[in-house]
């Protein structure tokens, strides 16, 4: 299975041409803290050591020592894409999670990392995650840690001009527990209903169900509970078609993707590898007008979709609205979109115009309002022509 190259193995970009400005749909919050940053919280917060989500010791990790952490997140990268790979994966979010330990430090981080993003070339970046999550380490109500999330939002735009957005996740595993247990078990609803109090139309907040696994938890399942966001006009994106593997995807079908568009209103799909099986539900997306997430390194590093056969390619020729993006980045490297693009783009094949197409594809796709849209557009194209005139 090819594997892409980690931030410290990666080559330079190609010295084809100035680069491509970026926008970036699918990137995990605390998964995108850069080492830097969880060394700088762990060092706020006093902490020495490293432990996996479930609690256990992981020995000889310094959290305050960048270097330290990048490489704990290369070994556990290199053994992802075997058996209980995705469960390692999941563990490995201990870390990131443990440095995050306030509603100031979320607030913080958020801003940071959108700010960082805009500076490494991405006019626009979506991050996602659970409040749920950050309420295993931050005693406060899933209300604030929410308000906080999109307050960092808000802060980067109005503070520093980097245009962000906030997508509130919750876990399919933990999303449909019994009305008897604690709202951590039983999450879609409660974070629906949150997005659906937080979503404004001139400041969208969005919706994500990830988590494992598919098959036990598909996306009809959350119909319902789901309502109150769509009703509320929140726009939603699912993980689906991401867990099987060629030829059959038996774990993740093609046909997940299409209850998520069909019964949930899904406007973007995170990953849908699977949609290379099925021309009818390809063709569902593209009439649909709904984008496609595509995050080949994490496909690849888990094992699910090797990245010579990841058919980003096809989705770009059959006019799917498929965009890039880092997914996990402290996991799996790299961590822009740009360094993305250019570890995938000599084994897909993929050029200068396609790399633009997936920016305007983003664009198209983003949660964001249409005077938001216009302006990204408008950036986009002045510096592609920008580029283009420097190029001459």
């Amino acid at each position: 299975m090819a594997r892409t190259e980690r931030p410290a193995e990666r080559p330079a970009r190609a010295a084809a041409g100035p680069a491509v400005p970026t926008v970036e749909l699918h990137r995990h919050f605390e998964a995108g803290l850069t080492p830097e940053t969880v060394a700088r919280l762990a060092a706020r917060h006093g902490l020495v050591q490293v432990r996996t989500r479930s609690g256990q010791l992981v020995p000889g990790v310094d959290p305050q020592d960048p270097a330290s952490v990048r490489r704990y997140y290369d070994g556990v990268s290199r053994g992802l894409a075997g058996p209980g790979g995705f469960d390692r994966f999941v563990e490995a979010f201990g870390l990131p999670l443990s440095v995050l330990r306030s509603i100031e430090d979320l607030e913080e981080a958020v801003f940071d990392e959108l700010v960082a993003c805009a500076a490494a070339g991405s006019l626009h970046t979506e991050l996602r995650g659970s409040p749920f999550s950050y309420q295993e380490q931050i005693r406060a109500p899933v209300e604030d840690i929410a308000a906080a999330l999109v307050q960092g939002v808000d802060r980067a735009w109005t503070e520093r001009g980097a245009s962000g957005a906030f997508i509130l996740a919750f876990s399919r595993h933990k999303g449909l527990g019994h009305p008897a247990e604690p709202p951590a078990r039983r999450q879609a609803d409660a974070v629906a209903r949150l997005a659906a109090g937080l979503h404004r139309a001139d400041r969208p907040v969005g919706l994500d169900m990830a988590g494992y696994p598919e098959d036990a938890f598909p996306p009809r399942a959350f119909e319902r509970a789901l309502r109150p966001a769509r009703e509320a006009g929140v726009p939603l994106t699912i993980h689906a078609g991401e867990q099987g593997v060629p030829p059959g995807f038996e774990s993740a079908p093609p046909a997940f993707v299409v209850d998520a568009v069909e019964r949930l209103g899904a406007r973007r799909i995170g990953h849908g590898t699977s949609l290379c099986a099925s021309a009818a539900a390809r063709a569902l997306v593209r009439e649909r007008g709904v984008g496609v997430e595509c995050c080949p390194v994490s496909n690849d590093r888990l094992g699910f979709m090797p990245l010579d056969r990841h058919p980003l390619p096809r989705f770009l020729e059959e006019g799917l609205l498929a965009s890039i993006s880092t997914d996990d980045p402290l996991l799996f490297g790299p961590f822009s979109v740009a360094d993305t693009f250019a570890a995938v783009s000599g084994p897909l094949r993929l050029d200068r115009e396609a790399e633009l197409r997936l920016a305007r594809n983003a664009i198209a796709t983003a949660f964001v309002t249409e005077d938001r849209r216009a302006q990204l557009a408008a950036r986009f194209d002045a510096a592609v022509g920008a580029s283009s005139g420097a190029k001459r």
